[in-house]
């Protein structure tokens, strides 16, 4: 059985272990790694309540016992954690992250704040770094990197070069590289830089690829038949409350992210708070499972249909349908407010914005069918990305994260905190088409750039609605088409006056 990437994040009670978590997972899920979470307990705790159903039939004997509502289902077993048994879940899962857990037998990062005690990792040799807001680190933990507690961007990038070459713990020679089976030397560990993402294609961008026959013309030759990699293309019915509200051609993964984006950017949700569950209709292993998304609001909460129905797609839409299904341009105008002015970015911010693609388009690198959308704040820095078959799903997947993380309320919604950075920038590959603009309206994110070409409905629709719209967003340089206030002057390169 190989190994599957698996790390214990400990510290001391209070150290900020799960903080650091709700911060890291969906910012490794934004660069295509698929996590699971366990939180180890060092205290005994019962998996069920004493008398309940479920505890009755574990004494029972059953080997596994579930609960399962609406929102999901819970299994427990009996067997005690181990490597062994996270690594059976290889095929859903691309990386492990457990809480706690600080003598088990998992590389570690700690999570450390002055003045709860001694750093653990001063008695454990298979911690790799520590994470803290604590400068310098103490004397005896001098030499193992140190993470800051503020830059959840920085561990993930560590942990994505930890997967990738893996990082030798101290006091040994030698680390089994995940997904290899087999140790070997690597080198010291390194600073971990945002680029090392760039370079990195974690098993989960395969979870989008499938495998077909080929046979490539070389100009002389019909070469023989190998085996290509091609993107996965699926359907995805989005149902709410029993009701199919459309069926889009898909990538699968981030099914949750899409229905939500799509959702919010059709004006049927308004907000996180509207959102009752999300889950997949049918059982895992029947045909198809895994197609069909019901949707249902949240307690008092209406998810109308019927007052957008002028604005719904068809029964069928593509992974790329543009207007389809709609009535006129008006329909669909009524549902974008203008965007509030502001703020200025620099004019190379906005430029280099499709640059941050790159890093997160691992599927297009194995088969360059797919396309990306990513949101970035007003220093350019990436919020969330995703990739699709689809370039309207793409956008779908990051406007539903954004919904989902709190980041994009509906316009009438104040902001609560804790406050998220504001996506101020969407760029996207390939052309901007109309429904581009639509929904980087919708959410209220002021600035579009696109790797492409600009439509001309996109270009009035963005000046409508007061969206900075830039295309030919190519080594450096685009053609900014509406909304050019917005973009200041580049600052001045201190090692190039």
């Amino acid at each position: 059985m190989k190994p599957l990437p698996a790390l214990a994040i400990i510290g001391w009670s209070g150290s900020g272990k799960t903080t650091l978590l709700e911060r890291l997972v969906p910012e490794l899920s934004s660069r295509g790694l698929r996590v699971a979470c366990v939180k180890h307990s060092s205290d005994a705790h019962p998996l069920h309540r004493a008398g309940s159903d479920t505890a009755r039939l574990q004494a029972a004997g059953a080997v596994r016992v579930g609960f399962a509502t609406l929102d999901g289902t819970q299994l427990t077993t009996a067997e005690a954690l181990s490597p062994a048994h996270l690594a059976r879940h290889a095929e859903a899962v691309d990386l492990w992250l457990v809480e706690g857990w600080k003598d088990g037998p998992l590389p570690k990062l700690e999570v450390w704040r002055e003045g709860l005690g001694t750093p653990l990792a001063t008695s454990r040799p298979d911690v790799l770094a520590v994470v803290t807001d604590a400068a310098p680190l103490p004397p005896a933990l001098a030499s193992l990197p140190r993470l800051s507690t503020n830059d959840v961007r920085a561990v993930a990038d560590f942990i994505v070069a930890w997967i990738r070459e893996g990082v030798e713990p101290r006091g040994s020679n030698a680390l089994a590289v995940p997904g290899s089976g087999t140790p070997r030397a690597v080198e010291a560990p390194r600073a971990a830089h945002a680029s090392d993402a760039q370079h990195a294609a974690p098993r989960s961008a395969l979870r989008g690829i499938t495998h077909r026959p080929v046979r490539r013309f070389d100009g002389e030759v019909l070469r023989a038949t190998e085996d290509d990699r091609i993107a996965v293309e699926e359907p995805l019915e989005i149902r709410v409350s029993g009701d199919a509200v459309a069926t889009t051609m898909r990538t699968p993964g981030h099914d949750r992210e899409l229905a939500v984006g799509f959702l919010f950017a059709e004006g049927i949700l308004q907000d996180v708070d509207d959102l009752g569950s999300l889950f997949h209709c049918g059982h895992p292993g029947d045909e198809g499972f895994g197609n069909v998304l019901e949707v249902t609001p949240a307690a008092g909460a209406v998810l109308d249909l019927e007052r957008v129905e002028a604005t719904r797609r068809g029964t069928l839409t593509t992974s790329a349908c543009g207007v389809c299904g709609r009535r006129n341009v008006d329909d669909l105008m009524a549902t974008c407010a203008p965007v509030a002015p502001g703020p200025v970015l620099s004019a190379h911010t906005v430029a280099r914005a499709t640059e941050r693609l790159r890093a997160v388009q691992h599927n297009f690198e194995h088969t360059g069918g797919v396309h990306a959308a990513a949101a970035l704040d007003a220093q350019g820095e990436l919020l969330i990305a995703h990739e699709d078959v689809g370039r309207h799903n793409a956008v779908d997947k990051v406007v539903g994260a954004l919904v989902l993380a709190r980041a994009v309320r509906a316009p009438r919604r104040l902001p609560v905190p804790p406050f998220p950075a504001a996506p101020t920038v969407l760029a996207v590959s390939g052309r901007a088409s109309f429904e581009i603009v639509q929904k980087a309206a919708r959410a209220r994110i002021p600035v579009v750039v696109s790797v492409s070409a600009a439509s001309s409905l996109a270009i009035d629709l963005a000046l409508r609605s007061g969206i900075t719209l830039a295309a030919f967003s190519r080594n450096g340089r685009c053609n900014v088409y509406t909304g050019a206030e917005r973009l200041g002057p580049t600052p001045p390169n201190p090692w190039n006056p």
